[in-house]
């Protein structure tokens, strides 16, 4: 455990991932999960997040206005797999027995954190008040077939999915990627892509998943923007959160 003028972290681990829970000095209530991108560690009382120093202004901005937020490593890259799944599951249970928070929680994602943050409100039906994603990645599927030109990458990316959603490498395209579907979501939601990126492309991503929510009448709002993102849209993603907070029931 370790404190900072405005806030207090506590360190813990979960079947053996590092986690973290950020409590502020004066709690509004309400909770944030926010999860990294591939590679952005969490570590035992550190986190990618922490270190970066525009990240790190926006978790202390939501610290400063009351924000309790929470994290963790989960396996590293898992790129949503199902022990992912199953571990922020039990993180989210974890920290709703330490703290007092609303159970409708904000979540706030980059790159792969938005595809673990989807695939739990799938297989646990979790009611998220908003979700607000950096330069998501939202297709497994558009990945794996964008990646399979760069063979170098594509290599390593392979072990990591066979990993993580523990099956044969040869196994993957019959396995996971046939079949996969594009997540979906009835939380409103926000996103700011670069598009510059050449990973989550906007096209086969953001692009993609705004279009299939606006068929199912569901929210969100795309955002093309240039890096740095952080902490140019600090402000809006304020606003936005605020906007899902005039009821403490599920507010949609």
């Amino acid at each position: 455990m370790y404190e900072s003028s405005t806030s207090m972290t506590r360190a813990f681990r979960l079947d053996n991932q590092p986690c973290l829970l950020h409590i502020p000095e004066k709690p509004n209530g309400y909770l944030v999960l926010y999860l990294g991108d591939s590679g952005h560690y969490v570590e035992d009382n550190q986190a990618f997040w922490l270190e970066h120093p525009e990240r790190s202004k926006f978790i202390h901005y939501l610290l400063d206005k009351g924000y309790t937020l929470f994290t963790s490593n989960l396996y590293g890259n898992a790129w949503g797999s199902k022990k992912s799944v199953h571990l922020l599951n039990q993180l989210y249970q974890h920290v709703r027995r330490q703290v007092t928070v609303n159970p409708y929680i904000h979540v706030v994602a980059e790159g792969m954190g938005a595809l673990t943050a989807l695939h739990w409100q799938e297989k646990h039906n979790m009611a998220f008040r908003s979700m607000t994603f950096f330069t998501p990645c939202l297709s497994l599927k558009a990945l794996y077939e964008q990646e399979q030109m760069n063979q170098l990458y594509f290599k390593r990316f392979k072990k990591e999915l066979a990993q993580s959603y523990e099956i044969d490498e040869n196994h993957i395209d019959h396995e996971i990627i046939k079949d996969y579907q594009m997540p979906k979501t009835s939380s409103p939601v926000l996103i700011f892509h670069d598009v510059a990126n050449p990973y989550y492309t906007v096209h086969n991503h953001s692009r993609r998943f705004e279009e299939q929510q606006q068929e199912a009448d569901h929210t969100v709002e795309l955002k093309l923007a240039i890096q740095p993102i952080l902490p140019r849209v600090t402000s809006t993603v304020l606003q936005f959160l605020r906007s899902y907070e005039s009821t403490l029931e599920n507010p949609y």
